[in-house]
């Protein structure tokens, strides 16, 4: 009796020490709790019955922190004054510091860098108070970190972005200029992706400086201090992409041009994107389909930064190829074409009209580069693939041109009606044929493969074209390198022993087979000939039958 009489008065101590812990845990934790709730009396009055003051919460977030995220500095320097550790972190990585920095909180970031914090000391990522401070654009809390020395060019760990490239994409001009002026690099650069497959999504191949981020969200007096504190205009992101062709692309024409007059690099596939830009409609979605693509105001034109890049030396038969990646993207995502030959391919006789004066060959033929290395040519975006346009000219180009990009990623793939284009203009292919005819284009020029202009007109089936080129003086008797003159392509004909075209493919006959009897008709009225005998009635085609076998 005597031994559990023992063990009873044992349990019954252990029981109260337990307890007392318990208690004296909840009492600590309830520092945190009163923080969290911004309760500063209850605050107040723990501290004074000894609480711990850097007893967590749930989620490792101290009092200290709490009281900076609910800005309420005066419960912040009482546990301070209480032993407050101000730079103890919560689970996520948070301390006190970046969390003020974070809103920007001038008062709570200079009561704790008083108290000692840590302007260095990062997030798991990386990101500092620097970084969070430049973001929200307060300009005093930069300062005073920078004061107190916190690094101006630490760069996260995730996207390696620094404090700079925050403030340029935020637009905050004055944070921008103290950056520069305490030595921030304009030209660092960010990490560029390192995932190359995109089979069922997109993603930004990344690289971006900070002109790059001010250029694409349409910072006008940013990007001009950036350049002024000696940011290259010049540098490309992981796509191969300027800042210039990055705001061209994300609809920041204005910015563009801006760039453009401060020097930066006509040749550097910038004419080529506004070319591209040209084409925008207002019914493109982003490729993920979330969105209408960017619609900014600006009050310059796809069509005015043409003129602008031309007048400033850009190459229109400098060749550009690339690919660029994002799901915010309009149009197409691969490039592979000059600027004129683009042109020319969108049918865009506005475009070609400002072209024309600073083309010297209007017939010159498409070269495509060799690929590093040697072997087939790559197709748009490197793929590998021979581009089916090289050694053909504007023209050949022209003659089927003018389809309107497809609507990418929306609600509906298929365009109901006209294509509503952003910027007016004529995409016609016979009027943007007949403006390189009177251009001086060689109305008898042939095709890689021996394929005369008019012989691919009648296979376009384009009555306007060839007209066009009769009145060009085309010589309509040529023939092709498989002997045939138009005529005899627009009748049908096929040279000795060549096999028909399988229906619907096309073949060397054209859409599925031969033109329709109004394309030889008009080539024997220009020719002069008379009208074609009707076909013998066995070669006659048969009326249809009606459902049942009847006539109709």
């Amino acid at each position: 009796m005597a031994r559990s009489l023992r063990t009873g008065l044992l349990s019954a101590a252990m029981a109260a020490a337990c307890g007392a812990i318990v208690a004296a845990a909840q009492a600590d934790r309830s520092v945190a709790d009163a923080a969290e709730s911004g309760d500063r009396d209850r605050v107040l009055e723990l501290i004074a019955e000894g609480a711990d003051v850097n007893a967590p919460s749930g989620d490792g977030s101290t009092p200290l922190l709490w009281a900076a995220y609910r800005l309420d500095v005066d419960m912040a320097e009482v546990l301070i004054a209480a032993g407050a550790a101000v730079d103890a972190a919560n689970d996520y990585g948070v301390a006190p510091l970046l969390q003020a920095a974070r809103t920007g909180d001038a008062a709570m970031i200079a009561a704790l860098l008083r108290a000692g914090a840590d302007p260095n000391q990062s997030h798991a990522d990386g990101g500092t108070p620097l970084m969070a401070a430049s973001r929200t654009g307060q300009l005093d809390p930069v300062l005073r970190l920078i004061e107190s020395g916190a690094i101006v060019n630490a760069a996260d760990t995730f996207q390696n972005q620094t404090a700079l490239m925050w403030a340029a994409a935020e637009g905050h001009l004055d944070v921008v200029d103290a950056l520069l002026r305490e030595g921030a690099n304009p030209d660092h650069r960010a990490r560029v992706n390192s995932i190359t497959s995109r089979r069922n999504a997109d993603h930004p191949t990344g690289g971006f400086t900070a002109l790059m981020w001010a250029a694409r969200n349409g910072h006008a007096a940013v990007v001009r201090r950036l350049v002024e504190g000696g940011a290259g205009m010049d540098l490309k992101n992981g796509d191969g992409a300027s800042a210039t062709m990055i705001a061209i692309y994300n609809d920041r024409f204005d910015i563009a041009s801006l760039l453009i007059e401060l020097g930066a690099d006509v040749d550097d596939g910038s004419l080529y994107t506004a070319v591209e830009m040209r084409r925008s409609t207002t019914d493109q979605f982003a490729f993920d389909g979330s969105r209408l693509r960017p619609n900014h105001e600006n009050e310059r034109t796809a069509l005015d930064l043409i003129a602008q890049l031309l007048e400033r030396g850009a190459d229109p038969h400098r060749y550009f190829q690339g690919q660029f990646h994002s799901t915010s993207m309009p149009n197409g995502d691969r490039f592979a074409d000059t600027p004129f030959f683009r042109a020319a391919v969108s049918a865009d006789v506005e475009a070609l009209q400002v072209f024309l004066p600073y083309v010297s060959d209007v017939d010159q033929v498409l070269v495509v580069p060799e690929p590093p290395g040697g072997g087939e040519s790559a197709g748009p975006g490197g793929r590998g693939r021979g581009n089916a346009n090289a050694g053909r000219t504007a023209a050949m180009a022209a003659m089927t041109g003018g389809r309107a990009p497809a609507m990418t990623g929306g609600p509906g793939y298929i365009r109901d009606g006209e294509a509503p284009y952003r910027e007016p203009g004529s995409r016609a292919p016979e009027d943007a044929f007949a403006l390189l005819l009177e251009a001086g284009a060689n109305p008898d020029a042939r095709a890689p493969g021996g394929v005369p202009l008019l012989h691919q007109a009648v296979r376009s089936r384009n009555l306007d074209i060839i007209r066009a080129l009769a009145d060009a003086g085309a010589d309509l008797e040529q023939r092709d390198d498989d002997g045939l003159t138009a005529l005899d392509v627009a009748e049908g004909r096929r040279p000795e022993g060549a096999e028909d075209a399988p229906a619907g493919r096309g073949g060397r006959g054209g859409r599925g087979g031969p033109p329709p009897p109004e394309v030889a008709e008009l080539l024997r009225e220009l020719m002069g000939l008379p009208p074609a005998a009707p076909p013998p009635e066995s070669e006659q085609t048969a009326p249809a039958l009606a459902p049942g076998g009847g006539a109709p």
